[in-house]
């Protein structure tokens, strides 16, 4: 029960959360059973940059789209790594999930949901943007260290501790789920 504990204290009066990390982590997965338990709208940047059958907005689209939800009296949830504008995330943020899962977990979670979602739309992804498997999008998943992971890293360095919470374990990422569908947070 310690991790539910941890969480508890975490989450108390949080308001905006971000939760982000590599494909195929669970960043949207988390991101809904949270928004779920709070009861706070969940914002998913796939959904919000993809247009139907993988066409997507311009920058300054997604830009704005993007304020309208950050600067919103509302609550949210917001998953997805968009590292072009995450320090604009994260600065309006007064919570961090940090999802640190291990690559070869990640490419094992993209291809399952290759298989899950391959007659289906995901529900965190525009009309026509059916699942796609790739070389080169698992050689792109792969490389999120590199190309994501340390420059995040280094951006998330002075946010307090309270405001940063991390799931550095495949293992960790399920019992919190497990969590998160027995209860309501925080009710």
């Amino acid at each position: 029960m310690n991790e539910w504990n941890n969480l508890q204290k975490v989450l108390k009066n949080k308001q905006r959360i971000l939760v982000i990390g590599p494909n195929g982590a669970g960043k949207s997965t988390f991101a809904t059973m949270l928004g779920e338990s709070l009861a706070i709208n969940v914002f998913h940047l796939d959904k919000i940059f993809w247009k139907k059958n993988w066409e997507h907005l311009s920058e300054q689209e997604f830009e704005q789209k993007l304020d309208g939800i950050l600067n919103s009296e509302d609550p949210y949830i917001i998953d997805g790594d968009y590292f072009s504008s995450l320090k604009k995330r994260v600065e309006r943020a007064d919570l961090v999930i940090w999802l640190k899962i291990p690559g070869f977990i990640c490419i094992k979670n993209i291809v399952k949901r290759r298989f899950k979602y391959m007659f289906k739309k995901r529900p965190d992804m525009a009309e026509g943007c059916n699942e796609k498997l790739s070389l080169s999008f698992l050689n792109y998943a792969l490389k999120y260290n590199e190309r994501s992971g340390k420059p995040t890293e280094i951006l998330l360095k002075n946010i307090h501790e309270n405001n940063l919470f991390i799931i550095n374990s495949n293992k960790s990422f399920k019992k919190y789920c497990h969590l998160l569908a027995e209860s309501k947070l925080l009710k």
